[in-house]
C-alpha cells in the first residue's frame, strides 16, 4: 500500500506527517506491505497512490501548497476515484472553495470540499474532544487545535464530529471537520491518528477492507491521558 504524504516541506508545521507513519505501522503490524511516498513542491502530485495525508501550515506555505495542488491535480483525481484523503487543519482550507488569510487576501482553493474559511477575531488553541458523526466511528476523537481561520460548511459537506470540549471549525458552531466523498478533514493535531486509532483504521479499511483489531496498550494509555487532558486545562 502506498501512502502519499502531500507537501510535507510546506504543510508539515505541526508534526502532522506522523499520521502517515501511524497508517504505515498499523498496516505493517497486520502483515501488509506499506510505504510512504513523500510528495514535495518539486514533484507533481501522483493520482495513483492508495491513500493521501496532508497537514497544517502558516499563510505563506499554505498559499504555496494551494497553487501546487491546483497546478498538479493528481489529488483531486485520486479522490474522484475514491482514494481516501486525510486533511488536517490548514489542509481543510486549502481543499475548500476559498480561504482568507490573516491579512484579508482571498485565495481560491482546490475545490475538493464545500467549505470556506475566514479569519476569526481570536485564535483558538487547546485540547479538543469530539463525538464522531461519521458512520463507522464510535470512539470519541481527541486532538489539539491551533488555528485562526473559522471554517463554514456548505450543503455538500458534512461535519466529522460534534465538539464536546474545544472550538472546532469555528468558535460557537460546535462542530469539527468535514467529510465529503473520500475526503475526511479535521482541525485535530496530535498527530491525529496516533490519538485516534479507530479513525486510522477507518481510512485504511477504505482501501484494504475489514481489518483485524490491534490491542496496543501504549495506544490505550495515550487515549486515556489525552481524553482527560481538557478537564485539566
Amino acid at each position: 500500500m502506498r501512502i502519499g504524504l502531500v507537501l510535507p516541506d510546506v504543510m508539515g508545521t505541526y508534526g502532522d506527517g506522523g499520521n502517515s507513519v501511524v497508517l504505515r505501522q498499523r498496516l505493517r503490524l497486520r502483515g501488509f506491505d506499506a510505504e510512504i511516498i513523500e510528495i514535495t513542491l518539486a514533484d507533481p502530485v501522483p493520482a495513483e497512490l492508495d491513500l493521501y495525508a496532508l497537514g497544517g501550515a502558516e499563510d505563506y506555505a499554505q498559499r504555496l501548497a494551494t497553487k501546487h495542488l491546483i497546478r498538479y491535480p493528481g489529488l483531486q483525481q485520486a479522490a474522484d476515484r475514491g482514494a481516501p484523503v486525510l486533511a488536517i487543519c490548514a489542509a481543510i482550507q486549502v481543499l475548500g472553495h476559498w480561504y482568507e488569510t490573516s491579512s484579508g487576501e482571498r485565495v481560491d482553493g482546490a475545490g475538493m470540499l464545500d467549505v470556506t474559511t475566514t479569519p476569526q477575531d481570536t485564535r483558538t488553541i487547546g485540547e479538543v474532544v469530539s463525538q464522531p458523526l461519521l458512520p463507522g466511528l464510535s470512539e470519541r476523537l481527541t486532538g489539539f487545535e491551533n488555528h485562526r481561520g473559522g471554517t463554514v460548511l456548505g450543503p455538500a459537506a458534512q461535519p466529522l464530529a460534534r465538539v464536546v470540549t474545544g472550538a472546532g471549525n469555528r468558535a460557537g458552531d460546535g462542530i469539527d471537520g468535514a467529510v465529503q466523498g473520500s475526503v475526511v478533514a479535521t482541525y485535530l493535531h496530535g498527530p491525529c491518528l496516533a490519538r485516534n486509532p479507530q479513525l486510522a483504521d477507518y481510512l485504511l479499511s477504505r482501501v484494504v477492507g475489514d481489518l483485524a483489531p490491534l490491542d496496543l496498550d501504549e495506544v490505550a494509555q495515550l487515549r486515556k491521558e489525552r481524553l482527560a487532558a481538557p478537564r485539566r486545562v
